[in-house]
């Protein structure tokens, strides 16, 4: 991103299926675009990536170097998520904070190179994902044809057998399709609607908390949430969103100077009297539940796994993808320890985060100035969440975007979706944290840790299985295996806290 046209995240847009192709042509360039910075999974609000792979020529627009594309990753992962990073330290304690946060930078390591080992089993990807002629499909077929036969005793795999995937289909969607077959595919669609709906539920959640601090809040939290929600349905509907992207780059100032005055707030307070008693503080989790409400908000806040297709073809030379990956993560891992151990010891005399960062702001007008731009950023960058949601469904209805006819429609799906939104927003009160930490426990998890290696083995076996000398199981196959029992485990574990707990906490409004 640095001086590049940012694309947006909270916590990668990843495009699933033709609505993505669609999106780019809606909201912004679809080969030019690097991620934004909203948050780590809004990464999902950006859709503006193509997901060609040619390894031999540079494609247009894929310039980005190792390092540019390692800052994309730190900026994608600074978003609204970040307001919750203080709470997880809280919960988890800040020894098992600052441990369990390289960890899981490791985990997302782990599983985008997962979905990048994918790529090896897959028919040449250039033409998976871009089946826009005659020539293309004939080429597929023979490519197709040549993959599926061993070289060792011309067996034929059962990828060579399969039809290519629906028309616009991303890289990951492809994974899916070749891997799990149409049910795969339809697993990760089902997935990534969830998580939209998640994101923009805790959107809501997030303008309703910063609308409740300020002087302009009516009392009311249906009121409250009427003229934001208002503002997302309509710039939901226009015909060009592309010039909402303008705006993503003050969510990240926003974010910015929401820490710097809470960081000079908390100076007031305490001066450093927290960091002298530091080792006094809770180092560890004090439950099972504690330790979960961590793991969601700290899955939500990285998240690039899923995305990790998006970052490879902005890049030069996509292969080095693995070295961005190590320098993005390890920045994002030095920020989040700073952000969450910091912001948390800073405070321990006079403050303990049960909600997000904002909530221990003073009653200023600097205060109320960063209240009101988070919730104007959030607002106008919501309809890039909304759109290709609201695409992906229209395309499963039938509704044919080209069509003047069928704008009525779209602004059905869309409209609706948002009310269906602001109704569960409404419902779950100012629990900005819980919903975030309810997301990253099952959608992001499940995107992130859970699908990259069960494809990965499905995808592997399938090869094993075509080449009767083949080997058997493996070093990096036992590896696999481990790791998505631990995504299977730790998906099943923490969401079922976390939403438990989110439930209570309804109850108590």
């Amino acid at each position: 991103m640095g001086e590049e046209e940012p694309l947006i995240s909270h916590g990668e847009h990843l495009q699933i299926d033709k609505s993505s192709t669609r999106s780019c042509d809606n909201s912004a360039s679809s080969t030019t675009q690097p991620l934004s910075p909203q948050s780590a999974s809004d990464a999902v609000e950006n859709e503006a990536i193509s997901n060609g792979h040619d390894d031999n020529h540079k494609r247009p627009g894929g310039g980005a170097t190792v390092f540019q594309t390692s800052i994309n990753m730190g900026k994608m992962c600074m978003g609204t998520g970040t307001l919750a990073l203080p709470f997880a330290a809280e919960k988890g304690g800040l020894l098992f904070n600052a441990i369990g946060l390289f960890l899981i930078g490791l985990w997302n390591y782990y599983s985008a190179n997962c979905l990048l080992r994918c790529l090896e089993y897959l028919p040449h990807i250039d033409t998976v994902v871009d089946r826009s002629s005659h020539n293309n499909l004939d080429q597929m077929e023979q490519q197709q044809s040549e993959y599926g036969t061993s070289e060792s005793n011309g067996t034929k795999s059962k990828i060579s057998a399969m039809p290519p995937p629906p028309e616009g289909t991303t890289t990951y969607g492809a994974v899916a399709w070749y891997a799990s077959g149409p049910k795969g595919l339809l697993a990760l669609e089902l997935l990534m609607l969830m998580l939209f709906f998640g994101l923009l539920i805790a959107y809501e959640v997030a303008m309703m908390s910063f609308i409740a601090d300020t002087p302009f809040t009516t009392g009311s939290r249906k009121i409250d949430l009427l003229i934001p929600s208002t503002l997302i349905a309509l710039l939901s509907c226009v015909k060009d969103i592309g010039f909402l992207s303008k705006f993503s780059g003050m969510g990240l100032f926003a974010v910015m100077l929401s820490f710097v005055v809470i960081s000079w707030q908390g100076y007031q307070e305490n001066g450093f009297s927290g960091y002298s008693n530091a080792f006094e503080l809770n180092q560890w989790p004090e439950s099972l539940s504690a330790a979960s409400s961590w793991f969601g908000v700290v899955v939500f806040g990285y998240g690039v796994v899923p995305f990790v297709f998006n970052f490879r073809d902005s890049m030069a030379v996509p292969d080095q993808v693995t070295q961005a990956l190590q320098i993005g993560l390890f920045l994002v891992y030095v920020g989040y320890v700073v952000i969450s151990n910091g912001v948390a010891v800073l405070f321990s005399p006079s403050h303990i985060f049960e909600g997000d960062v904002l909530q221990a702001m003073p009653n200023t007008w600097i205060s109320l100035m960063v209240r009101l731009l988070m919730t104007f950023v959030v607002a106008v960058t919501a309809p890039l969440l909304v759109v290709p949601f609201g695409e992906l469904v229209e395309g499963k209805l039938g509704i044919d975007s080209t069509q003047p006819s069928s704008a009525h429609m779209r602004i059905v799906v869309r409209v609706t979706f948002i009310a269906v939104c602001t109704v569960f927003s409404e419902f779950l009160g100012s629990g900005f944290v819980h919903v975030v930490s309810f997301i990253g426990c099952f959608c992001v998890a499940m995107t992130g840790f859970v699908l990259p290696p069960l494809f990965c083995i499905q995808l592997s076996n399938q090869r094993r299985s075509a080449r009767k000398d083949g080997p058997g199981i493996d070093s990096v196959l036992i590896c696999d295996i481990g790791v998505l029992v631990l995504g299977i485990t730790a998906t099943v574990i923490s969401s079922t806290l976390t939403f438990r707990e989110l439930i209570m906490l309804t109850e108590l409004k």
